[in-house]
């Protein structure tokens, strides 16, 4: 009799014993795990099994077969005839589809609308710009009394001029008319008077003509300082419109901008909305699933337990001397009486 590593014990069997559960249990947590394994395999697509209720070796065991009324196979077309890749395809979770994908939503017609002002409206106000930087050259000007005054000198000064040799021509006339009635015609005292009265003529019409100079210079002076401040005016509206048409274009950007932001924004939360749905609707069978897993777990074990095999057997041999011994004890009891 050997024990260890060496040979076991002679006419000694091993007893193997069974734990399960109770059977109504086994059945329904086996049930799970066949629901579980459908749904890891097909996802939510609709294959049905040909044989739900076979056993291992009969006809249609772990055989499927498409129910579905779409079209993308023919009623009744086995999971197993299907390719490679059709296979992998309808096991995802989101059936021939796939999961779903998670979206962007895109700009906004407002935020589209924004960035072409945008783009459109750069250097837009450059014309003002530009007339501004006109104006104000011109504002800078110099004075040129030369040329200036020509357009405000009196056009009827020729008529006044006339007008004044007139009046002196006739005290010539007179002064002449007197001279000769005395008897001083061509003297000398006629003479000096006419004199007079021409030195008071050239005197006359150079103050009439230098009267007729400076108010034309004056109004040239006081009109080109009007223009230029005009000018320094225009100068500053049009800088002026060019910025305001800038901010107002800015402020009309930014409108649109927020604008279409907040619907932007709405549509990516309607598309988050709809993807988180998607999802919940893929996987809300696997939550039960788990969900009933976690209660078959959490319940007390009622196993019961399955025995088989024999003890050691009685050997017989020792049986054999045994008997022996007891013999020769009562023959040598009877033997000393």
């Amino acid at each position: 009799m050997s024990f260890g590593g060496g040979d076991s014990p002679q006419n000694t069997t091993f007893q193997t014993q069974y734990t399960r559960d109770a059977p109504q249990i086994e059945a329904a947590k086996l049930g799970l795990m066949k629901t579980a394994q459908d749904y890891t395999r097909f996802g939510m697509n609709p294959w049905e099994a040909i044989a739900p209720d076979a056993k291992p070796g009969e006809t249609g065991y772990g055989e499927y077969e498409y129910t579905g009324a779409d079209g993308r196979y023919a009623t009744g077309t086995k999971f197993g005839d299907l390719t490679r890749e059709q296979r992998a395809r309808e096991g995802q979770a989101g059936g021939a589809g796939g999961i779903p994908a998670q979206q962007v939503a895109a700009f906004d017609p407002m935020q589209t609308q924004a960035f072409g002002l945008a783009q459109t409206g750069l250097g837009s106000f450059q014309p003002y710009l530009n007339a501004a930087s006109q104006f104000t050259q011109q504002a800078t000007q110099a004075y040129d009394p030369s040329e200036a005054y020509k357009p405000y000198m009196n056009p009827y000064q020729d008529e006044v001029i006339g007008a004044i040799e007139d009046q002196f021509a006739k005290a010539q006339n007179l002064q002449a008319q007197q001279a000769a009635q005395t008897g001083a015609f061509g003297g000398a005292r006629q003479g000096i008077q006419s004199a007079e009265l021409a030195a008071q003529q050239a005197k006359t019409v150079g103050q009439a003509q230098a009267q007729n100079y400076g108010q034309a210079q004056a109004q040239a002076q006081q009109q080109f300082a009007s223009q230029m401040g005009r000018y320094g005016e225009a100068a500053k509206m049009s800088a002026g419109l060019g910025g305001q048409q800038q901010q107002q274009q800015l402020g009309d950007i930014a409108s649109l901008m927020s604008a279409g932001s907040v619907q932007q924004q709405r549509a990516q939360q309607e598309l988050d909305a709809t993807y988180q749905q998607q999802l919940q609707q893929l996987y809300e069978p696997y939550q039960r699933l788990g969900f009933t897993s976690d209660i078959y777990q959490g319940m007390p074990s009622s196993a019961m337990a399955i025995s088989m095999g024999t003890s050691p057997g009685s050997n017989p041999l020792a049986q054999t001397v045994g008997a022996g011994i007891t013999g020769l004890a009562g023959y040598q009891a009877i033997k000393g009486n």
